[in-house]
């Protein structure tokens, strides 16, 4: 996935200014997928040159003027391309920085290593308890082929995802502290 397919397929469920496509892409995507705004702004001006969004200007009296976004045919068109596109050699695509720091972690001392384990298992955790919140409001939408249950699957995911994360750094914390 891309940044701009996540973009896209928020604009594809509503019209949205960049601040709130921010807001919503936390509240959902960020999941399993981290933007920032400026990222995300800096795509929409790309797909606006693209002709994938258009944007009006909004002038508001009590606050700053702002942009909204809506997805063009093009975008959907987009969108779909890339739905129904297989590519599973990109989907296999893993980038752990924890899993690199642990590669070389050898040449820093194991109670500096032991440190980073648990503080990453306490996000994890953290993370997934976030996780689990949100399911629980997602079940307060009429379940459809269109949204919550494919919704429900990415979360079910993320939170499958955690325990095995959790699970690793555990058993990866016991063999720590087991070494000679």
């Amino acid at each position: 996935m891309s940044l701009k397919h996540g973009i896209l397929g928020l604009l594809s469920l509503n019209s949205a200014s960049g601040y709130d496509l921010s807001k919503l892409f936390s509240e959902s995507l960020n999941y399993f997928w981290m933007a920032n705004q400026s990222q995300i702004y800096r795509e929409l001006d790309k797909m606006e040159e693209g002709g994938w969004v258009l944007s009006e200007k909004i002038e508001q009296s009590a606050r700053p003027n702002k942009r909204v976004y809506r997805i063009t045919q093009a975008g959907s068109q987009e969108l779909l391309n890339w739905l129904k596109d297989e590519g599973i050699d990109q989907l296999m695509v893993i980038r752990s920085p924890l899993l690199m720091k642990i590669f070389f972690a050898g040449k820093i001392d194991r109670a500096d290593v032991i440190k980073l384990l648990i503080a990453y298992r306490a996000e994890c955790e953290k993370q997934q308890q976030t996780i689990k919140e949100e399911v629980a409001q997602i079940g307060y939408f009429e379940e459809s082929a269109q949204k919550p249950a494919y919704w429900k699957y990415t979360t079910n995911y993320c939170i499958e995802y955690y325990n095995f994360l959790i699970r690793w750094a555990t058993d990866t914390l016991s063999s720590l502290t087991n070494l000679k």
